[in-house]
Order: C-alpha cells, then sequence, then structure tokens
C-alpha cells in the first residue's frame, strides 16, 4: 500500500491482469511471467462465509480455491496465512449476527497481516479469498485501521452490481448487497464500526468498474456521495485500460494507498461461465 509512483500502482493491475488471462485462457503478450512471480510472495487470508448471500455454496470456496491445481501450482505461489471460518447465525434478516462475528474475525486477521507489513511493501502482496461479498466489510475494515495513522485507503470496485443497499433500503437483508455502505459508514453500528470508529473509505477515493445491475436507492445514495462508477457499457465503449487507467488515479490522489475488491460476476460470462 506504501507504493510510491503511479508505475508503482500500475505494475501490480498487470501482473494480476496476466494472471486471471493465463487462468481463463486468454492470449497474453508476455511471456514468462509467472516466472516473475517466484520472487514474490502472495500471502492469502480465507474466510468461508456464504450466508450472507442469496444462495448457500460460497462458504465452501476457500476449499475448492485450495483444491485447484492452478492455485497449486508454482505459477501462483500462495502462501496460506490464516482461513478464518464462518460464524452462522441465519439467512436473510437473521444474518446479522453471525456477518458481524465474520467481520470482525477477519478484520482481525487482515489488520494483523498490514501491521506486519504484508501487502503494504512491495514484494509481498496480500489477497483475501471470500465467501460472499459481504466479506468485503471484514477485509477493507482491516485494511483501512492499519494504515489511518499514515493516511487514507483508495478502493476499485470490481463487480456487476453496486452492494450499495443499506439495511434500510434492501428488499432482502442480505448483507452481500450492503458492504459498500458500510465500509463508507452507513448502517449498522455494528458493522460500520468493524476495526475502529470512523469511515473506512471516503467517497472521493471509491471507483466502481464494470456495473451492469443495480437497484435505484442504491444508485441514488452513491450520487448523492459523489463516487464515480464506471458503468459496463462505458468500459466496453472506453475498453478496460483505459478506464483502469482513470480508476487508479482517481483512487491513487491523495491517499496512501489503494486496493481491489473483486466479485467473480464482476467478469463477463464469456472469461467466467461458472459464474451464471
Amino acid at each position: 500500500m506504501s507504493l510510491k509512483s503511479f508505475t508503482d500502482f500500475i505494475n501490480p493491475i498487470k501482473k494480476f491482469s496476466t494472471i486471471f488471462g493465463e487462468i481463463f485462457g486468454n492470449e497474453i503478450p508476455q511471456k514468462n511471467t509467472a516466472a516473475k512471480f517466484l520472487n514474490q510472495k502472495l500471502n492469502v487470508i480465507g474466510i468461508e462465509n456464504g450466508h450472507g448471500g442469496r444462495h448457500l455454496g460460497c462458504e465452501h470456496s476457500i476449499k475448492a480455491l485450495q483444491a485447484s491445481k492452478i492455485l497449486n501450482s508454482d505459477r501462483i505461489p500462495l502462501y496460506w496465512r490464516e482461513i478464518v471460518p464462518e460464524t452462522i447465525s441465519g439467512r436473510q434478516h437473521s444474518q446479522l449476527d453471525g456477518v458481524i462475528a465474520n467481520s470482525r474475525n477477519l478484520c482481525a486477521a487482515v489488520r494483523k497481516a498490514c501491521d506486519e507489513g504484508i501487502g503494504i511493501g512491495e514484494r509481498e502482496e496480500l489477497l483475501v479469498f471470500g465467501g460472499d461479498h459481504s466479506c468485503a466489510i471484514g477485509t477493507w475494515s482491516g485494511v483501512a485501521s492499519s494504515i489511518r495513522p499514515h493516511g487514507d485507503l483508495g478502493l476499485i470496485w470490481v463487480d456487476a452490481h453496486l452492494d450499495s443497499h443499506t439495511p434500510e433500503s434492501s428488499p432482502t437483508g442480505n448483507l452481500h448487497g450492503q458492504p459498500v455502505s458500510h465500509l463508507l459508514g452507513y448502517g449498522n453500528a455494528h458493522l460500520k464500526t468493524v476495526g475502529d470508529k470512523f469511515p473506512k473509505l471516503k467517497p472521493e477515493n471509491l471507483v466502481f468498474v464494470g456495473i451492469r445491475s443495480f437497484e435505484p436507492p442504491e444508485t441514488e445514495f452513491l450520487q448523492k456521495l459523489g463516487v464515480k462508477i464506471f458503468y459496463d457499457e462505458e468500459v466496453t465503449k472506453r475498453g478496460i485500460n483505459d478506464v483502469m487507467l482513470e480508476a487508479i488515479d482517481r483512487v491513487s490522489h491523495k491517499t496512501y494507498g489503494f486496493g481491489m475488491s473483486i466479485d467473480l460476476d464482476g467478469f463477463r460470462i464469456d472469461d467466467a461461465p461458472a459464474n451464471f
């Protein structure tokens, strides 16, 4: 997170774009990219959460990832630091206590890693795998609370959805549709204060990329705050490289560093058909 220049910000995006391209079988102009990863440690924290979503199943994702031949090859040298088990309290409106516990436990694991310098320097990356997207509350609360003495957090949110309902606007109560509002400091008092009492994100430090499914209360909420949204149509028209350059410029302006939160449905169906 303590990256010094625009080039330093761009390179991690290029690295992960290349690896994703290799996984999905796209043509990649660079060769032997994976070899460059061998001298960089990819630290991973997993959380086995799924009850914050519409359908069960995401809670099994960590075991599936650990069994993946791709992710267990030398091409991607992962080091699993910790697996956070899910605390289950119910579904929909009954899931709140469990998601609060999950968020606090994940926040503690992520903050510990960041306090040790993992994901903050240039040699060791930190990846967090879930789980339904309510895990973003714990993930970014951990990062933001760790770096707060140094500055603000920037975040690029790659997703098909805005995930920005508040408890009042959500028609289902599913918390996988509410992480952004809580990170911005709105919503349940326990969830918005995971890690510390402050909002984890400022609206000007948040950018959405690839949005194609949303509801009016979400767009009204974000527009009122002035959050930048790159809808899927704009990404298609301008190209992902141009959009990401602007997104990175926005989230790296007056912040200590930035991260990316990626929901798999942010990938198009041709690249990740199993997600649909």
